[in-house]
């Protein structure tokens, strides 16, 4: 396992260059996805009208977020197969390959004509990306907005030294269907590349190295494979020997 096999941000022979092509881009809404809405305004009754409850705003909103409980998702507005929420008092609203800011600017045209006064917050519900591999395995929650490969997979706890860093695949969820993206995450020009953020309900797949499978990590542990593969070879050959004698 040489540095070259294991470095990030490398330049050089044998390391791809990604072209700097693509800058961050909002995330855009597609079928299946959870939105989180409040209104905000001072008029009580406007609030118990669109909201739905009177409760505590703090409460509502900590169980709103948690998009994977079934309760939850009673306070969240579903991306519906034909690319709309269905929203009180409004009635379906189409939101498929928005934004967040752009559904909540469609919101405050549509509410301003029977509301005065009033704010509105528009979030992801299901902010999250998978871990698949030697990075381990788990499901994380995004906790901003431009989450990098790097930080994303520092969250799961970093690739082991056997993972294959030149085969790193994202998994990802497109309005023209799924698509894999294979890339090599040594590269320094990765930085500037399509594969540099992650985007909600990503996949990481981080692939086993070969020389997982001989279990030798240092000079050491080479030398001491060497030397009981040889000590064995003798011991079977001693044998042999012996009883092949007439």
């Amino acid at each position: 396992m040489t540095t070259k096999r294991l470095n990030y941000l490398q330049t050089g022979s044998g390391i791809p260059q990604y072209a700097d092509s693509i800058e961050y881009e909002d995330y855009r809404l597609q079928k299946g996805d959870y939105l989180y809405i409040r209104i905000y305004s001072p008029n009580p009754e406007d609030l118990a009208t669109y909201n739905g409850t009177t409760g505590n705003s703090n409460q509502y909103q900590q169980l709103s977020q948690a998009g994977d409980n079934a309760n939850a998702r009673l306070l969240l507005y579903l991306v519906a197969e034909d690319g709309t929420i269905n929203y009180p008092y409004v009635g379906k609203l189409q939101v498929l390959n928005k934004t967040t800011r752009e559904v909540k600017f469609l919101l405050e045209d549509v509410l301003r004509e029977s509301i005065s006064a009033f704010s509105v917050d528009v979030k992801l519900s299901n902010r999250s990306f998978s871990v698949l591999g030697e990075s381990g395995s788990g499901r994380y929650s995004i906790p901003k907005e431009k989450l990098t490969i790097f930080q994303a997979l520092a969250m799961s706890g970093d690739m082991s030294l056997y993972a294959k860093r030149n085969k790193i695949q994202i998994i990802r969820q497109t309005e023209h269907g799924t698509v894999v993206k294979t890339f090599d995450l040594r590269s320094q020009s990765i930085i500037n590349s399509e594969y540099y953020y992650i985007q909600p309900n990503d996949v990481i797949y981080v692939p086993f190295d070969n020389a997982k499978f001989f279990g030798v990590s240092h000079v050491t542990g080479a030398l001491s494979l060497v030397i009981s593969t040889f000590s064995f070879g003798l011991l079977i050959y001693g044998l042999v020997t012996q009883f092949s004698k007439p």
